[in-house]
């Protein structure tokens, strides 16, 4: 019957063929519907060779050089042309058109289900019909255009097992091939450089969906996604069909033996995977220009003709999408007979709309209008809703002719012409008096006068719209978009890694204004409107930080609208000292209001006498009350006879409140009670809630007590009153502020609204939706509640404003959190990337659980719920550890929270008590570490053993620490990966980053230096003045110029373009001090420091006052005398500072008087405060928020800087050398030792992930929560482990630590037995454990190696007293690496130069060699296939030895093409592996051996090296995967002089490859066990059929806390598959089921 089917080309697809009626003739099949399928030609068996060429990629068509007049002349409903060779399209992304010039765009063809690259856009899929190539590539503005077509494997024809396969794998596929992807030529696509659009059917446009929100997610591809400007959508269907079950149920009993599909189920009408690409979709839909075309014509599908996708299911419904009907069916909407079809040309048309629209886009010199803002500003500012809603809503009450006088208004006219100065208009009114209203009328006049505008409203409804950090982030997105140089600035950022979502006013407005904006000249002013300032969170801050304009060369015009109040005045009034201020009260607004009330008449039914009665009625009371006019009109029109409106205007009050007060007697009097009970709770809802609700959303917070509304919009209306309004997007909001107000503090009211019992009603709401046992599934499944977004990340603010005694809040909470629903709620937070909101709740659980133990503390002991505030204080911790230590990885995997992180958390939290024994069928146990508390360390970053850290400093994106050994290690500051190395090669005196954070500069006691960041180039070696050295050092006036303190009392500057004229004193007067005080003298400074923008230094010496002078125009400004308790300062008492820094806001000093005392002093007020403290340094946060002390006996100290009280105290027992915070204020980088350790302590992570920390410096909401007591943690020393080595026979693992001591574990049992310690306390360097495992040897750093015999029993493993010490001598170098035998009786001593085999039975040297390359870094391992050799490797070539002579038998080289080895981009650092062989200098070697072991079974031998150089980016790293070399026949070699052939190294998939970043094992059954570049342990299959999908399976991940280089260096795998890695000096045993249990 197959073949049948085959030879007369009747049926095309299996599926027709059991739907056909037995009476029909196969004549009457036609189409596919929603389905591509292969027709006559197609149709082959499916392990045929054409079948298995399609699997490889194709190049070009070549289509372009084909005749268009011939494709134009066909029939349209001609035949087709049949090839005598069928070829399947390509797979993948090829050319199909390329224009000779450079290309303007790239324009990607996408096919549905069951189509293909070529033919599904070919009529009757002929190729000569392919349009893509043929018309479309020449037509007008496309030819340009390079054209591309993607394949994927969509057939629904393939048989066997059910596809895994679905759109999501395809989505990814396709990033892929755009990121990697290359053309017939080998060259790489560059997708990304010019601009992209999308032309996709069916299916495909789901595909491209999926793929541009994987790609917003994913930093690899982000900066290509942000390139995709356009897609058309040709029956595309967003919603699903209904045909998708029936093609799955066709497809399992087909008589082919096809399966149900993964992604055909996904587009069954509404699945879940429909679902939830399109909610994430709309998201990113504003930034795109969207064109949808739909069919209009029912498609044959056997014996039927139905129309496949409607109109709703092939459009998207958003606000910007054009849409149109194309006359054609499902099948033929992507196929065209000719160049003069109608649907072609309409297609064309629209693409050639969206080129020109690209063109239409200005220079980056001048302002644009209106461009799309770019994914990497949502990443950096996080701005999740604009204000045009809210310009919107206020211009519909906007009624014509109204607001027009203020044009003419001098003042106003004055702030709009003044082009010569950045200046500010204040306009305050009373309460409604229409304010916003005129600022959306003047925001409307601007924008249509063309100036470049930005604007917003203060909303104190919803927090969002109340911040001044939300000002600023909107602000910003809203320059950048009409700005492009400014967008260009915040990409830079964005890519940097920079995240302003939850920063503080002041970082913002320092980062992206003062920074940036205001250094830029655009040739334009800007004009800011901003409405409603008095309902903002920091009402004052925002005149402070206006006066930063009169720095601006950006020319910006406020004007700010609110209410009067006297705090406002001031703060405008201290502002005019700044930049010019004009003042100017909204009163002429009668005539509006005339205006307003005589168009409302209108519509009152009566003589024009009466009317003209009523506005005189109306406007006697209104005392210029837009609000109160506007209700009491809505009162009047509602009335039915004069004598109610008569009525109505005598009882109607003057003012707004006894207004209220009659509309809300009014609801109770004519309102049944349960009408009056819903107001109330609507009134609640409106009140208390955490944002803007609309009606959807009041109508679910309702439920399940009221529901079924019929239409609640409707009843808001009746039951309310006035006092709700709902606008045009159905949010419901009340109708001002003063409403609100009202409500919420008239007493006796039967609709009043008692705030905290609000708070306590809705959060009891959103425990309930948390706490549904259901509610998991649901969110696995898409198909989550639709209030859950509002409960997961608002229940937490409504605690925080609950009453302190409500029983219910408390049990209810209590049970929430010793629940699963927990681990559901965290899982919810990081799918929805909303992790941060864990900080939110540990602040509200903190502070509710202190509530109400104070509450408790008035009451019987009987009655306190001691249990239950227990565990809300440890969830209060839980949760801001979880965010710290596990944040990101949740962000990538947030199953995690289940499966992984309650076993990496410490034995005495809630997390793990309660969920970590609940081990699941992929289940992690760790074992091995104390781990019994939290701890605030995050990490610790070696800086290597034999040098100590001296200095750190830390950009947006590095953190750098200076070293003994004159060289500065670079690291990630965010991920703390090591990047490169910085040899200054002399001792390091001062230090400090570029502004941009792109150079750094390291000043030694002869030169200084200048770095390229980004690649580690050395810029400028510039030599110190004659005799002088750095005591302070910065870039200065855009970073184009260096300024140094030298220790000789002189500031001097260096121009970066002029480096070759050497330093230059900038103004011989600063610093030329004269003046003489009681028992002072000069002397070089003590300390030295220069303010955030360089205008000022500051400088203390030993015997004279410090002294603070200014640079630009030279002269002392002040010196700090210090009060001796008298109450006021003399002009002769001072004491020595030691230390001085800048507050980087305020403008005031930080320093540490000679006692250790902390002092504050304002230069120019010469105002200060000071606190006692044995400090012996002080570090200041990036926005000022807190500073930072630390002395000689480890103890760390964190303040808040506006209270100058303690917060936090950190105690270890190390001294402290340095210390730093990160920019984002989350971490403490402090030196100590040999390492730079990374501190996360709660109170700055709290303070980092909530809103407005800000404000907690200079506004008037203080922070009161953030200083109630200092919190105190201390840090137990643990030696580090500097060697660890796994036993080859058993579950043993042996360490050694830095203090001399080696033990032995068992990693089953956590039973631990000491086998040595060294005598001298030398640190343990190497160690070896014998193939029998009968022996260990150990190698201290003195170059002592001690052999010891273990003995196993019954009773587990125990040593001997047998000890054999080797005195061990290799000439001109250390030992790099111990060796045993496979008969534990030889050892391997191998030194740089020379290798050394020691007989363990005679005590003795038996044989050695020299090194033949002795620069080279160099490994031995026991030949995996002979129990008599060895093979050592110098990282290009195997080289066979003989065991007992050291004789070489022979060499092979390595044969590594880019093909064929792993090439390995990673940013972590090159490190050796402490367990076998040392640390190599970099002088040594530029390739250094990282791994290099034979694999457990013996299969394999894995390679691993890395450069390891100075200025080196440690990124090139490649990994081998080598057969095992063959013994040769040394007599055979030498009479022939065979050479052994290279050694081809194992070819893995590069899907594979791009996610290696290091190779662990290789295990039996060959699974490749390797961590990747998310430092997940994964595995992959080697022996993996060709035809197999290369997916490789992720096991388990290693908390960011614990990823260290060293770490990273030592750690392996047991032999039964446990991961052993060191951690804060120990070893944790990590076991997987799947690799226990031999399922790997």
């Amino acid at each position: 019957m197959k073949l049948w089917f085959k030879k007369r080309g009747l049926i095309r697809s299996s599926a027709e063929a059991l739907v056909l009626p037995s009476s029909d003739p196969p004549e009457r099949l036609q189409g596919s519907g929603l389905l591509e399928v292969p027709t006559e030609a197609d149709v082959v068996p499916i392990d045929s060779e054409a079948t298995a060429v399609g699997r490889r990629r194709k190049g070009s068509f070549g289509f372009a050089e084909r005749s268009r007049d011939r494709s134009r002349t066909r029939s349209r409903d001609g035949p087709r042309e049949q090839s005598s060779e069928w070829q399947p399209d390509p797979l993948g992304l090829s050319v199909v058109y390329a224009p000779n010039t450079k290309r303007s765009l790239d324009i990607i063809f996408v096919h549905g289900l069951g189509g293909s690259s070529r033919r599904t856009w070919c009529k009757n899929k002929d190729l000569g019909l392919f349009w893509p190539g043929l018309w479309l590539s020449q037509e007008v503005d496309i030819s340009t255009a390079r054209i591309l077509s993607f394949g994927y494997n969509a057939n629904y024809q393939s048989t066997g097992p059910g596809s895994i396969l679905n759109i999501s794998d395809f989505a990814k596929d396709l990033l892929y091939e755009m990121r990697f992807g290359k053309d017939e030529q080998m060259q790489e696509l560059n997708i990304g450089e010019v601009p992209v659009i999308f032309v996709v059917h069916s299916m495909g446009g789901l595909v491209v969906k999926k793929a541009f929100i994987l790609g917003h997610n994913d930093s690899h591809y982000l900066p290509m996604i942000a390139e995709i400007r356009a897609i058309l959508f040709l029956s595309t269907p967003h919603r699903g069909t209904d045909f998708a079950d029936i093609l799955n149920r066709i497809l399992a009993v087909s008589i082919f033996g096809q399966s149900p599909k993964q992604y055909v189920a996904d587009l069954k009408r509404n699945s879940p995977a429909l679902t939830d690409i399109n909610d994430q979709f709309r998201h990113f839909a504003p930034k795109l220009q969207i064109l949808s075309f739909y069919e209009t014509l029912q498609t044959t599908m056997g014996p039927l003709s139905i129309l496949v996708l409607d109109r709703d299911s092939s459009t998207l419904g958003f606000p910007d999408e054009i849409s149109k009907a194309l006359v054609t069916d499902h099948h033929d909407v992507c196929k065209y007979p000719d160049p003069q079809d109608i649907n072609y040309i309409s297609v064309r048309n629209a693409i050639q709309s969206f080129i020109k629209s690209f063109g239409k886009r200005r220079n980056d010199s001048e302002p644009a209008v209106q461009q799309k803002s770019a994914p990497e500003l949502d990443l950096l500012l996080g701005v999740c809703e604009g204000p045009e809603d809210d310009h919107t809503f206020f211009s519909e009450r906007w009624m014509s002719g109204t607001c027009a006088w203020m044009l003419s208004e001098e003042l106003f006219l004055s702030w709009l012409r003044n082009r010569a100065v950045s200046g500010v208009l204040w306009l305050h009114a009373p309460p409604g008096s229409g304010k916003s209203i005129m600022a959306s009328y003047l925001i409307t006049h601007l924008q249509s006068s063309d100036l470049v505008c930005q604007y917003h409203f203060f909303r104190f409804s919803d927090q969002t719209k109340r911040s001044l950090g939300g000002l600023l982030r909107s602000l910003a997105l809203q320059i950048s978009e009409q700005v492009p140089v400014f967008q260009h600035a915040l990409k830079d950022l964005s890519v940097k890694g920079l995240r302003l979502d939850k920063a503080d006013a002041r970082t913002i407005w320092q980062k992206l204004f003062v920074s940036i904006l205001f250094k830029l000249d655009i040739g334009r002013p800007l004009y800011w409107i901003l409405d409603g300032l008095d309902e903002s969170d920091s009402t004052q801050l925002l005149p402070e930080l206006l006066s930063k304009l009169s720095t601006s060369s950006t020319l910006v015009r406020v004007l700010v609208i609110s209410r009067y109040n006297s705090s406002l005045s001031l703060a405008f009034e201290r502002l005019s000292h700044s930049i010019p201020v004009k003042t100017m009260s909204i009163e002429k607004n009668v005539d509006d209001i005339q205006l307003y009330v005589e168009s409302e008449m209108r519509y009152l039914h009566g003589s024009l006498d009466f009317k003209v009665h009523v506005t005189r009625q109306i406007l006697k009371k209104a005392m210029g009350n837009f609000l109160w006019v506007h209700l009491a009109s809505r009162e009047v029109l509602q009335c039915h006879t004069q004598g109610d409106i008569e009525a109505v205007l005598r009882e109607l009050p003057a003012g707004m409140k006894s207004l209220y007060q009659r509309m809300e007697i009014n609801m109770a009097q004519h309102s049944k009670a349960a009408d009056i009970e819903l107001a109330r709770r609507i009134f609640t809802w409106t009140v208390c809630s955490h944002q803007t609700l609309s009606v959807q959303d009041l109508s679910y917070a309702l439920q399940p007590q009221l529901s079924a509304f019929l239409d609640l919009k409707r009843t808001i209306s009746q039951v309310c009153g006035q006092f709700i309004v709902v606008d045009g997007k159905n949010h419901i909001t009340m109708v001002h502020q003063t409403a609100r107000e009202f409500l919420t503090t008239e007493p006796n009211l039967r609709c009043g609204i008692d705030v905290a019992s609000g708070h306590e009603e809705i959060l009891l709401r959103c425990l309930h939706d948390l706490l549904d046992p259901g509610l998991r599934g649901a969110i696995e499944s898409s198909s989550a509640p639709p209030f859950l977004s509002y409960s997961a990340v608002s229940w937490f603010h409504h605690l925080s404003l609950a009453p302190a005694g409500s029983q219910a809040s408390l049990i209810l909470l209590s049970r929430f959190l010793e629940s699963e629903s927990v681990l559901t709620w965290i899982y919810y937070l990081a799918k929805t990337a909303q992790i941060k909101a864990l900080a939110h709740a540990s602040k509200a659980v903190a502070s509710f659980a202190h509530r109400r133990r104070r509450y408790d503390s008035s009451k019987s002991p009987l009655l306190h719920h001691l249990q239950e505030l227990e565990l809300l204080e440890q969830w209060a911790t839980d949760f801001v550890k979880i965010l710290g230590k596990f944040g990101a990885d949740l962000l990538k995997t947030p199953f995690a929270i289940y499966q992984f992180v309650p076993q990496f958390c410490p034995r005495s939290s809630a997390t793990y008590q309660q969920f970590a024994r609940h081990v699941g069928k992929k289940g992690l146990t760790v074992s091995g570490i104390s781990n019994r508390t939290w701890d605030d360390s995050l990490a610790r970053l070696s800086v290597g053993t034999r040098q100590e850290a001296e200095m750190v400093k830390v950009s947006d994106c590095y953190l750098a620490v200076s070293t003994s050994q004159r060289i500065i290690v670079i690291w990630d500051s965010i991920s703390l990966q090591e990047i490169l190395h910085l040899p200054h090669q002399e001792p390091i005196t001062s230090m400090c980053f570029s502004n941009a954070g792109d150079l750094f500069v390291s000043c030694g006691l002869y030169n200084i230096k200048v770095w390229k960041v980004t690649s580690g180039q050395l810029l400028y070696t510039v030599p110190n003045p004659s005799g002088s050295r750095a005591s302070t050092i910065t870039f200065a006036r855009d970073d184009s110029v260096l300024l140094m303190g030298s220790d000789d009392r002189r500031v001097l500057q260096l121009p970066l373009h002029a480096t070759s004229g050497g330093w230059q004193v900038l103004d011989s007067r600063i610093l030329s001090e004269d003046s003489s005080f009681p028992g002072a003298y000069h002397n070089s400074p003590s300390c030295m420091a220069f303010n955030s923008n360089a205008t000022q230094i500051a400088v203390g010496f030993r015997g004279f006052p410090l002294s603070v002078w200014a640079i630009d125009s030279p002269r002392l400004i002040n010196r700090c005398m210090r009060d001796k308790g008298h109450g006021r300062k003399q002009s002769n008492s001072w004491t020595e500072v030691t230390r001085v820094i800048w507050h980087p806001i305020t403008g005031e000093i930080l320093g540490l008087y000679l006692d250790g005392s902390v002092f504050r002093w304002h230069p120019v007020h010469n105002n200060s405060q000071e606190l006692h403290s044995n400090a012996s340094g002080i570090a200041c946060s990036p926005e000022g928020s807190f500073f930072a002390t630390y002395d000689v006996d480890g103890i760390i100290q964190i303040y808040n800087y506006q209270h100058f009280t303690l917060v936090y105290q950190l105690s270890w027992e190390m001294p402290v050398v340095d210390l730093a915070f990160s920019p984002d204020c989350r971490r403490l980088f402090d030196v100590r030792g040999s390492a730079c350790h990374v501190w996360e302590p709660n109170i700055l992570i709290r303070f980092s992930d909530t809103d407005e920390r800000g404000s907690d410096v200079a506004s008037e909401t203080g922070s009161g929560t953030l200083i109630s007591m200092a919190s105190e943690t201390s840090v137990d020393t643990l030696n580090s482990i500097t060697a660890l080595a796994p036993s080859p026979a058993d579950n043993y693992y042996c360490a050694g630590d830095d203090e001399g001591h080696v033990y032995i574990y068992n990693s089953c049992e956590d039973v631990k037995t000491t086998l040595w310690r060294s005598s001298n306390m030398m640190t343990v360097e190497l160690l070896s454990w014998s193939p029998s495992g009968h022996r260990i040897a150990c190698a201290e750093v003195g170059g002592k190696i001690i052999v010891k015999n273990v003995i196993r029993s019954t009773l587990g493993l125990r040593t001997t007293d047998d000890t054999f010490e080797l005195k061990v001598k290799i000439e001109n170098s250390q030992i790099r690496q111990i060796l045993f035998n496979v008969s534990s009786q030889l050892l391997l001593i191998a030194g740089q130069v020379s290798s050394q085999v020691w007989s363990l039975e005679t005590d003795s040297i038996i044989a050695s060699t020299l090194s033949k390359n002795p620069g080279s870094c160099q490994r031995w391992i026991n030949h995996p296939g002979s129990n008599e050799n060895l093979l050592l490797c110098d990282s290009e070539s195997l080289t066979v030895y003989q065991w007992k002579t050291l004789t070489e038998l022979s060499s092979t080289t390595i044969d590594a093409p880019s093909a064929s080895d792993i090439s390995l981009q990673t940013h972590s650092g090159a490190q050796q592996d402490y367990s076998t062989v040392n640390q190599l200098s970099p002088s040594q070697s530029a390739i250094a051996i990282e791994r290099f072991q034979p694999a457990s079974d013996g299969s394999y031998i894995i390679l691993q090296t890395s450069t390891n150089g100075f200025a080196t980016q440690c990124s090139s790293r490649r990994a081998f995967i080598l057969p095992v070399p063959a013994i040769p026949d040394a007599e055979s070699i030498a009479t022939t002089g065979t050479v052994p052939d290279p050694l081809q190294p194992l070819s893995l998939p590069p899907s594979v490859v791009a996610q290696i970043e290091t190779v662990l094992d290789i295990q039996p059954g060959n699974r490749l066990v390797f961590l990747d570049h998310d430092f997940w342990l994964c595995s992959f299959q080697l022996n993996a059929h060709p035809s197999a999908v290369a997916q490789f399976e992720r096991h388990f991940f290693l908390p960011k806390g614990w990823v260290e280089a060293d770490s990273l260096a030592l750690c392996g795998l047991t032999n039964d598959g446990a991961l052993l890695y060191p951690r804060n000096g120990e070893v944790a045993v990590l076991r997987c089921d799947a690799l226990a249990t031999g399922q790997v």
